[in-house]
C-alpha cells in the first residue's frame, strides 16, 4: 500500500521523564486522532470505510483482559460525541453502547459508549485522505474519554488490510480476464489452423487422385507427320473441324489409334486427330 502520512501513523508518543536512574514514566497524547492520505480513488477508500464500519468491531480496545477488541458495535450516520467538528468530506460513525471501562481511553473508569468517526475526503482522481478519532463517552454524558492512538491505529490497519485485499482481488479478475482472452485467440486460432489443416488434406488428396488417373493413362508413342498439309481433326473424320495443319516431318506424341485415326499431340500440348496414312509411327 503506497500512502503519504500527514500526520504520524503512530500516535502513541512518548516522552520519558527520569523518576529515579532505575525508573521511567511514559507521558500518551491524547486525542490527537489519525489522518493519512491514502493513493487510492475516493469511491474505493469510502466503499472500505463502510464495511468496516459495518463489521460491528471497534479494533483496539476491550473491556476484559484477553480481549483486544470490541464487539457488537453498529453504524451510525451521526453521533454526539465529539467535540471537535468533523474534518471535511464525507463522515460515517460507528458505536459500541454499554462499554464499561474500555482500554487505550484516558481514565475511563465508568459505563458508556465508544465511538469512532470516520472522513473520508477527496484530493484527486487517485487521491483520498482518511482522518479517523475515537472517543469514550460516559452514559451520564459528563466525560469524554480521549483515545491515546490505538483505537485509530487499528481501525486504519483493518482498512488498510481490506484495501490491499481489493486490489489483489482486483488484479487477480484482471489476470484471470487476460488469460481467458488469450485462450479464447489460441481457441480461434487453433480452429483456424485445423481447418486449413483439411483443405490442405483435401488438396494433397486431390493432387494423388490426379497422379493416379495420369499414372493410369497410356503411354503415347512417338511419330511424326508424313505429308506437308496435313490436317490436325477434332474429332476423327474428313468434315470434322480442322485444328491446325502439320509441316512435314513435325514431331506428335501418338495417343490413341483406330484403323483409320490416330489421336495425337502436338508439341504445344494440342490434341486432335490425324489420318493415319499421313503419320508415321518411329520405331
Amino acid at each position: 500500500m503506497l500512502m503519504r502520512a500527514r500526520s504520524a501513523l503512530l500516535l502513541v508518543a512518548s516522552t520519558l521523564f527520569a523518576v529515579t536512574p532505575l525508573i521511567a514514566r511514559t507521558h500518551v497524547h491524547y486525542g490527537e486522532g489519525f489522518s493519512v492520505d491514502l493513493d487510492e480513488p475516493y469511491n474505493r477508500v469510502l466503499q472500505v470505510v463502510k464495511n468496516v464500519a459495518d463489521d460491528g468491531i471497534v479494533r483496539g480496545s476491550s473491556e476484559y483482559r484477553g480481549s483486544s477488541d470490541l464487539y457488537g458495535a453498529s453504524p451510525q450516520t451521526s453521533c454526539d460525541a465529539f467535540r471537535k467538528p468533523p474534518a471535511a468530506g464525507t463522515v460515517i460513525y460507528k458505536v459500541r453502547s454499554g462499554t464499561i471501562a474500555p482500554d487505550h481511553f484516558e481514565a475511563s473508569n465508568d459505563e458508556g459508549m465508544v465511538a469512532v468517526r470516520y472522513v473520508v475526503q477527496s484530493l484527486g482522481p487517485k487521491s483520498t485522505r482518511l482522518t479517523i478519532d475515537a472517543v469514550f463517552k460516559e452514559s451520564n454524558g459528563h466525560y469524554l474519554h480521549a483515545s491515546d492512538g490505538t483505537v485509530e491505529n487499528a481501525e486504519y490497519l483493518a482498512i488498510s488490510d481490506e484495501i490491499k485485499n481489493m486490489e489483489d482481488k482486483e488484479q487477480k479478475a484482471r489476470q484471470d480476464a487476460a488469460i481467458a482472452q488469450q485462450q479464447e485467440t489460441i481457441a480461434s486460432l487453433q480452429t483456424r489452423l485445423d481447418d486449413e489443416s483439411e483443405k490442405l488434406k483435401a488438396t494433397v488428396a486431390r493432387e494423388q487422385q490426379l497422379q493416379n488417373q495420369l499414372g493410369a493413362m497410356p503411354h503415347g508413342k512417338a511419330g511424326q507427320v508424313r505429308t506437308a498439309g496435313a490436317d490436325l481433326k477434332s474429332l476423327p473424320y474428313n468434315q470434322s473441324r480442322t485444328l491446325q495443319t502439320f509441316a512435314q516431318g513435325e514431331k506428335v506424341l501418338i495417343l490413341q489409334q483406330t484403323r483409320a485415326w490416330s489421336l495425337v499431340q502436338t508439341a504445344e500440348g494440342k490434341q486432335g486427330w490425324i489420318y493415319n496414312l499421313m503419320l508415321q509411327v518411329n520405331p
